[in-house]
């Protein structure tokens, strides 16, 4: 027996952190958008023995998913899973490959949580794992949200958008867990959020979030000189840009002249958020053997 899922990966444009003594409470508040290219998993019941993880057909210790596989069951299981999205790159590697597992285990163990219980428990599996605060709120619902209030339940807006085509170049990773543990380097990114959030309220178009993501990206700091040389030609170009947070990774309306700072991909903006893939599904992400 097996069940098979798919979550979006999830670029966030601007943060504010919030912790809390309850871990279900902790999270963050912003804005950011989903895209097609995420993670597929597939879950498969083991008779015995321990849990295994397999990214891209590589054994991965893989501690978000572990952590939220422990919180749903005791059963041993095989996770599966096919990443079009680089791990470490500000793309929601960890949240995308938490949620769909979730959703398989919960269809293959007949678990009857619902979706909201299923996106909570893979967020906490993300907090308590130091590998994001609101990926796993923002990826929900799909689209381009915005996040209003930290950790659950969650409380989302959205921007209306068409599935338009999103270009992105990655560069290397960014250890979400590094920026997340230093506390006055995370105030100060709060503080910039803070305003950000506020201003894309006042004007919630899908323009104002891609200038006001530049803008946090280049007020923190966070923004390596590569990627704001990337950012700056796509605007030459007339795009609009910004740097995925938290990843050395650059994300753009065009695709014009990012291929000299590296492999360009394009993944439409998702629309959909995670949802259960059926047998009929012949994506190349399911040819395991």
């Amino acid at each position: 027996m097996k069940a098979r899922a798919f979550a979006p990966g999830h670029v966030t444009g601007f943060f504010v952190a919030r912790e809390h003594e309850d871990p279900l409470k902790t999270g963050s508040c912003g804005a950011g958008l989903s895209l097609d290219d995420g993670v597929y998993t597939e879950v498969t019941l083991l008779p015995d023995g321990e849990t295994r993880v397999l990214l891209n057909g590589v054994e991965s210790e893989a501690t978000t998913t572990r952590t939220l596989i422990d919180l749903l069951t005791d059963q041993p299981v095989l996770v599966n899973s096919r990443l079009s999205v680089p791990i470490g790159g500000g793309l929601g590697a960890s949240a995308a490959g938490a949620m769909s597992t979730a959703l398989a285990l919960n269809q293959l163990l007949g678990l009857e949580r619902t979706f909201n219980e299923l996106c909570y428990a893979a967020h906490l599996a993300e907090v308590a794992s130091g590998t994001g605060l609101g990926d796993v709120s923002g990826m929900s619902n799909g689209g381009v949200e915005i996040r209003l209030q930290p950790g659950t339940p969650f409380a989302l807006d959205r921007i209306p958008t068409a599935p338009d085509y999103i270009y992105y170049v990655h560069f290397g990773p960014i250890s979400t867990k590094g920026v997340l543990s230093d506390e006055q380097e995370k105030k100060l990114i709060s503080l910039a959020g803070e305003r950000c959030l506020k201003a894309l309220l006042k004007k919630p178009t899908f323009e104002e979030f891609m200038r006001l993501s530049r803008k946090f990206a280049v007020d923190t700091g966070l923004i390596s000189r590569r990627a704001l040389d990337a950012v700056e030609t796509a605007e030459a170009a007339g795009g609009l840009a910004s740097m995925a947070m938290l990843g050395d990774t650059v994300f753009s309306t065009t695709a014009d002249g990012l291929s000299e700072f590296g492999a360009v991909r394009r993944s439409r903006i998702n629309l959909t958020g995670p949802v259960l893939v059926g047998d009929a599904c012949q994506r190349d992400f399911f040819n395991m053997s």
